[in-house]
Formats: C-alpha cells, structure tokens, sequence
C-alpha cells in the first residue's frame, strides 16, 4: 500500500478489502478483527493458528486501525491481564500508543503506526510479531537488577511465545509454497527488532541479510509486473530506506549488498527538499555511498602500502563533497521554510538535529578516508565539535517524561555520530564528551548496546593516551602495549592520566597537565581494527561488531589487531605496521 493513500486509510475507509469481523464470531477473532467462521467449539482459524478460541459476549473496545485503541487495557500491566486474550489485546494496545512511534522515530509513524497495524489485519504472523515487540519493549522500559540476571517474568514469556508462532506461521506458509515476499519482508523486519530487544545482535544480521535478498526478489516481481504499483512504492519508498539505515550501522557485514541496493534506489532532490524526510532519505543514501568510497580508499592503501589515495579516487572524493554541499544548501532551505511556519516542534527539533550530526560525520569521513594517516581527522575539529551540540540537543529533546531515552529504536539516532567521533576525534575534551553523550543514548540503536558501544571507546581511548605516554621522552623504556594494558590492583594505568571509577573514564593528577591534541602523535593513534575469536577459522570482524557480540561464549572474543603507522628516526619515512594485543 502506498504512503501517499495515508489519507484514505486514516479516515477509515472499508474498501480496503480486508476481511470484516463477524458479530457472532468469537472473541479471539474479533479482537483481531478478522472473519470468524464461527465452527464451534473451536473455530478453524483460531485451531488452525494455535490461538485460544472463546465464545463469550462481545467484549468492549475493539481495536481498529482507522481510530487509536482506547487507553484503558494500559491501566494494568500486562503481567496483571486475566487471560491470554486480554494479553495480547494490551500488547497490541501498549504498541499502538507507546511503541510504534519509537521504533521507527515519527517520520516513519505512516508505517509503523498504520500500515503495520492494518496488514495484521489479515495476517496473524504480522499481528504476533508486533505483539511480540510491544511485550520485549515494554519489558526493556521496567528497571533492571545491577546484581542478578531477573528471571523470565510474564511479559518475556508471553513475547517468546507469540514470536515462535509468528515464525511458526510463516514456516508453515513456506513449505506450503503459499507465502507472499510481500509480507516476508514485512515480518523480517518485525523480526529484526524481535531479535534485537532480545540482545540477539547475531541472528538479527543474519535476518537483515535475508531481507535483502527478499527486496531483490521483490525488485525482480515489480519489474515484471507481479508486484502492484502501490507495493512498489512502499517497497523502494519506506522499506528499502529502512535496510539502507540499518545497511549503514552493520556497514562490514552489508557492504558487499549495499552497492546493489542503493543501485536501485537512488534519491534525487532538486534545490529543496519537500519533508525532513526527503532530506533523511538522500544523506542516508549519500552516507552509504560514503562509506563504500570509503571502502575503496582503504583497499588502495593496502595495496599499495601508501599514505594517499590516487587522483582517481581524489577525484571521486571532490564530487562527494558537492554533493554534501548541495544537500546542505537545500537542507537550510527547508529549515528556514519550516521556521517560517513557527516554533520547531520536538520531533522537528530531534530530526534536525540528527540530520546535522549525520551530515557533518558523513563529510568527515569522506575527508580523512583518502589517507592512511591518522592524524588527518585533525583538521576537523570544528565539525566534531558541531556532532557533540547536535547530539546532545537531540537527546534532550527527545528525553520522556520521566527523563529516559526509548529502550530501542530503528530510526537515525546519536549512537553513530558519537561512536565515530569517539574513535577519531583525539581532541580529549570533545571525545570525552561523545563517550558521555553515548551513555545517556537509547539502550538499543539499530543492532547495537550503547554499553557496549561505551565500553569499547573507553578502552581505546586509554590504549591510544597511553601509547601517547608510552612515547614522551620522560617515560620509561617500555613498550605502549605494555604500559597501557599493566593495569595495577586498582584497575589504574602505571603512570597513567586515566582511571576507572564506576565503570567511567576519569583524569587523575599523576602528571603535570592533561593529554592535549599535540601530545597524541600519529604513531600513537590506532587505525582499523579486526578482533580474534576463540575459534580461529572465522573470519575476522570489526571491532565493533566483536564487542557488541561479547556476550556470545561460543564466539569468545580473545584479542584485536590493528594497524598503526610507525616513523622511522634515522630515514625519516613512516612505515605501516601490524600489531596484536590479548585481551
């Protein structure tokens, strides 16, 4: 179904097709709002799904996708509803009021607030799976114990269950050969954010790999003209931007399909912009671009063991920058249009605010991506800077009431922007500030944990001052690698600026002044980093998707190599060299 009928299906128009709920049918297929056939004492649609089938009076307040639930079944916890029916009604209810609008921010609202709402209409993969997200996020939201792993509670057990028969339903429609890619690539998605709020970041990939390929195949149907047009357009218009986004945060494992992907979606914008949406779609797609340029370079560089690009590449890097510009120009366009109406509303600022962050990353990365040399993200501290005021505006706008970020969304967040600048701003101040910006971030971005996230520019940020350290004159003849990882009794560093308190990052008075820009040289900075895993005939991973997956014992992570560029004294060339550091 198209975006552009949103009207059409707000006002609760009935030509839709859907199947209409029988007034004498039974209760469990009223709520869902679809036909009952009404067999007794079970009918063939709840038997056939594994669903609770009650013949009792009408039950009031049905839900509808052309007017919002009522609020009343969100008075009581869902731990606390009667009956598996009561349930999952308060779990559609809690995701039609609280969830649908954080998943995918309110610029994606038509899809996740309406068209998802109405497909489970008639599919009940589609309806078992949202009431599955509604249970885990709503479980995320309760406060967690600090000393023990709480066991599985009501809400948990309710969203498992429901999941398995969403999975369950579609595997049967599969073998049955009766499952339409249409609505696979809708439950992959619900399913991606099933495995997610579940800290499943492994399977959750591994479901936005299948996803891909089911939007080549649905490409190949729309061509041939299998697929209607209003599909097509929610397809490359909604969906397609979704993969791109989630495409950007799990860039590693998605580069080989993204080229292919942003092939054949490609937004073109003329000097304005009509929405923040449009402006959303095309720095996407160009950060994408970005980071396969970026891909490009490195392998360049490798290659041919140099510090600079070739012109070729340089002169792919000038028609980025243009292309930043140009979206920069029309984006002021559209914000001044939008101030013209009034005050920015919340959802205007937050959006805003994202799209700066990710404009001036995205024009960082094209800068510093055509030399091996680290100390090139030096010239781009007033960009930095402007990432940190962004983001922090964005997170307090987009605070709740009760002062807490949403447990989990889909949608452009900080977590991104903060990581990158974390790891490539050596500015102490203004990366310091990212790691502290990260911990006040949505718990669960894209596929990630912000702890995690925190965790792991924490240690590197220690690793590279300490090399820093390592390399003073004053220091003692030790290598970087052994004066930053000989932690004392205290978890402090021998000589050391930094220390833990509390799990955070702090300055001690060891020294005589902090760490400035110019105490970090090049030979001190770390580049690309690969972890090691317990089993080492896998493939090597990045860094951030191996601590991301620490929790997973079979694929234990056990130490990373990286590379640093070393000067050599007495010929006065710099010289790449390979290094590995157990963890």
């Amino acid at each position: 179904m198209s975006p552009k009928s949103s009207a059409s299906r707000c006002s609760g128009d009935t030509g839709s097709g859907l199947p209409l709920r029988s007034r004498l049918g039974c209760k469990t297929c009223k709520i869902r709002r679809v036909k009952c056939g009404q067999e007794k004492p079970n009918c063939l649609r709840c038997s056939s799904t594994g669903r609770k089938c009650e013949y009792v009076k009408a039950v009031a307040g049905t839900f509808s996708s052309a007017s919002p639930p009522s609020t009343a079944a969100l008075d009581h916890p869902l731990a606390f509803a009667p009956n598996t029916v009561w349930r999952e009604r308060r779990a559609f209810a809690y995701y039609f009021e609280r969830v649908a609008l954080f998943v995918g921010g309110d610029l994606d609202v038509e899809f996740w607030g309406t068209f998802v709402p109405q497909l489970c209409q008639g599919e009940p993969a589609v309806w078992d799976a949202i009431i599955s997200i509604s249970a885990l996020f709503e479980t995320h939201d309760q406060p967690k114990s600090l000393v023990s792993v709480p066991p599985i509670d009501q809400p948990q057990s309710d969203a498992l269950a429901w999941y398995s028969r969403s999975v369950s339903a579609i595997r049967q429609r599969i073998e049955r050969g009766q499952v339409d890619i249409f609505v696979g690539l809708i439950t992959c998605v619900l399913f991606i954010c099933i495995e997610t709020l579940q800290g499943r970041e492994k399977e959750a990939l591994h479901l936005f790999m299948q996803g891909l390929q089911l939007i080549q195949a649905l490409r190949v149907q729309v061509s041939s003209g299998v697929i209607p047009p209003s599909k097509a357009v929610l397809l490359e218009d909604v969906i397609v931007p979704i993969f791109i986004r989630l495409g950007v945060i799990a860039f590693s494992d998605s580069a080989t399909r993204m080229n292919s992907l942003l092939r054949a979606h490609t937004p073109v914008w003329s000097a304005e912009f009509a929405s923040l949406r449009c402006a959303r779609e095309a720095l996407t797609s160009l950060g994408a671009e970005t980071m396969l340029f970026e891909r490009q370079c490195l392998a360049e560089l490798s290659q041919a063991d140099c510090f600079h690009v070739s012109e070729r590449l340089l002169h792919t890097q000038a028609i980025f920058f243009e292309r930043l510009k140009e979206w920069d120009v029309a984006f002021k366009r559209l914000l001044d249009s939008l101030h013209d109406k009034g005050p920015l509303s919340q959802h205007q600022v937050v959006n805003s605010a994202l799209l700066i962050a990710y404009h001036k990353t995205t024009t960082i990365l094209a800068t510093i991506c055509v030399s091996s040399l680290q100390t090139m993200a030096d010239h781009c501290l007033e960009d930095f800077q402007i990432i940190i005021n962004q983001c922090g505006l964005a997170l307090d706008a987009s605070r709740r009431r009760d002062g807490t970020q949403p447990p989990f969304t889909f949608d452009l967040g900080v977590g991104l922007p903060l990581w990158f600048t974390s790891l490539r701003c050596r500015e102490p101040r203004i990366r310091r500030a990212a790691v502290e910006l990260l911990r006040r971030a949505p718990p669960v971005m894209g596929f990630y944990r912000a702890t995690a996230a925190v965790s792991f520019a924490e240690n590197i940020i220690m690793l590279e001052e300490g090399n820093a350290m390592a390399l003073r004159p004053a220091s003692r003849p030790q290598s970087s690698t052994e004066l930053v990882w000989d932690q004392g009794a205290e978890g402090r560093i021998p000589g050391h600026s930094l220390s833990r308190e509390q799990g955070r990052l702090v300055a001690t008075s060891d020294n005589d002044a902090h760490l400035a820009l110019a105490d970090i040289p090049e030979e001190a900075r770390i580049g690309p980093i690969n972890v090691v895993r317990q089993d080492e005939s896998s493939s090597p991973r990045t860094m951030q998707e191996g601590v991301m997956n620490s929790d997973d014992s079979s694929n234990e992570v056990t130490g990373m190599r990286f590379t640093r560029n070393r000067r050599d004294p007495v010929q006065n060339t710099w010289q790449r060299v390979h290094e590995y550091l157990p963890l």
